[in-house]
């Protein structure tokens, strides 16, 4: 299947970087590919050894360190297919936010430039994901828009994350390549998410889920549209994450690798991806992914006094 040109850019990347023989590794050592592929293959069985040596546990420090303040390095990708969906990430602020406009309204839910404008306003102070998802609304709101969107917002200060979202838009965190915390969706019924609607919506900003939890250094955290989790599964996300820190890839390179594993899975008839295991629960005789915008913003969580970190 030909790559969609918001990836393909990012895919030459990482061949152009990576040998084959890795690649090959990689996929022997998270069981995709039989033992039996590296036979005869010295490189390939090199790199298998390389993987493995990087997959070892680092050994805890024996005296505990400074608890430094943590910062974002962030990446995206959006792959467009209604081209409803809208993302913005500023590491500086410690903010990332997705919205998925609902149902034709083509992204004129909640107003993309009052996340921005909100998260930007005031530099050196903690963000409030609750207050930026509300002013955002409220701006919107008074434009008088007949548009509706999903939204997530999820900042970054210290040492704790805090979010606040409203129907399926989510994020996921990640530690040691295991998903640590993972967002529940908020929908009326199957399909039909809470959704945030500036001409006298039945969902209010009242209603977004919020929370926060303290993080660590080499945590990922991903945020994105349902284009995502409808057509990856949890764990399948794990392999990815593992898969990328092991071979150092940055946050745009693993943001495009989640992207295209989304848009593949929409396109197959075929595949039992989240959705159709979903819609099944629901009674319906379903198979295959879930056209759909496909937006995957990925933030590594660093110390601030470091640099690109990998596993």
């Amino acid at each position: 299947m030909e790559s969609p040109p918001q990836v393909r850019k990012i895919l030459d990347q990482i061949h152009g970087r990576i040998p084959d023989a890795m690649l090959i590794a990689m996929r022997i050592h998270f069981g995709t590919l039989p033992a039996s592929a590296a036979a005869d293959r010295e490189d390939v069985a090199c790199s298998l050894r390389q993987l493995q040596s990087r997959a070892r546990p680092t050994p805890a420090p024996t005296t505990a360190a400074p608890r430094a303040p943590l910062r974002l390095s962030s990446g995206s990708c959006y792959v467009p297919h209604h081209d409803e969906d809208f993302h913005f990430c500023h590491d500086v602020c410690g903010v990332v936010a997705v919205a998925d406009g609902v149902g034709g309204c083509r992204g004129e839910g909640v107003d993309a430039a009052a996340f921005s404008e909100v998260a930007t306003s005031e530099f050196g102070k903690p963000v409030c994901p609750y207050e930026i998802l509300d002013r955002a609304y409220r701006r919107t709101a008074a434009s008088g828009t007949p548009a509706a969107s999903t939204a997530v917002v999820v900042s970054l200060a210290g040492r704790v994350l805090r979010w606040a979202y409203v129907g399926d838009s989510g994020f996921a965190v990640f530690r040691d390549g295991k998903m640590l915390r993972r967002f529940q969706p908020q929908q009326w019924y199957f399909n039909c998410p809470f959704q945030l609607c500036a001409a006298n919506g039945v969902t209010k900003v009242g209603d977004a889920a919020v929370g926060e939890m303290a993080v660590e250094e080499g945590d990922v955290l991903v945020v994105a549209s349902d284009g995502l989790f409808d057509n990856v599964s949890d764990s399948a996300l794990e392999n990815l994450v593992q898969s990328s820190m092991l071979l150092g890839f940055t946050p745009e390179e693993v943001a495009g690798i989640m992207a295209f594993r989304a848009y593949v899975a929409s396109k197959d008839p075929t595949t039992d991806s989240p959705f159709s295991i979903a819609s099944r629960e629901q009674g319906q005789a379903r198979t295959g992914g879930k056209e759909d915008d496909i937006t995957a913003v990925v933030a590594f969580i660093e110390s601030q006094d470091s640099g690109f970190f990998g596993y």
